[in-house]
């Protein structure tokens, strides 16, 4: 008998596979088209950065085990995360056309907005999902102080990196 943590996270693993499933076919496609290809940094940039997006929260799920009991809340705004990201992969990942040029500079350019905007999306899903992960925070001390010692050093390195100069 499956747990609700394994029945909740197998449609969600399952999306996560088919976004990066699509991602790499469209970036396989590209490879064979390369003749054709106009190359772009950025879009390549965003590809990688899709890819570790879902990696990143794929692994996550695992820090979800603790959770015993889930409510249908829960699920959904997980599942909505999962379907963001999918569509983060999508908007970055241009289909190779049979015949003329792929200009990838262009279609950067095109996609930009949608791309940056699922992106935001996924981030204001992620407050909400992150909600999940409250149920599963350690209640060791250690836990805490280090918690709070590495989001003093992230707010402190975006400070300086960030706001040392206002012009």
């Amino acid at each position: 008998m499956m747990t609700a943590f394994e029945h909740v996270t197998a449609l969600f693993s399952f999306v996560y596979a088919l976004a990066l499933t699509h991602l790499l076919a469209r970036i396989a496609e590209l490879i064979v088209a390369r003749d054709r290809v106009k190359f772009s940094g950025l879009l390549a940039l965003g590809m990688i950065n899709a890819i570790l997006v879902v990696f990143a929260n794929w692994l996550s799920l695992w820090d979800l085990h603790a959770i015993t009991s889930w409510n249908l809340a829960s699920i959904s705004v997980q599942f909505l995360f999962a379907i963001n990201v999918f569509l983060i992969c999508v908007l970055v990942g241009p289909k190779a056309h049979d015949d003329g040029p792929i200009d990838l500079e262009d279609f950067f350019w095109r996609q930009r907005p949608y791309f940056y905007g699922a992106l935001v999306a996924c981030a204001v899903l992620s407050l909400f999902a992150n909600l999940d992960y409250l149920k599963t925070v350690s209640r060791k001390r250690w836990v805490q102080w280090a918690a709070g010692l590495c989001y003093l050093a992230m707010v402190l390195g975006y400070t300086i990196a960030f706001c040392g100069t206002l012009s």
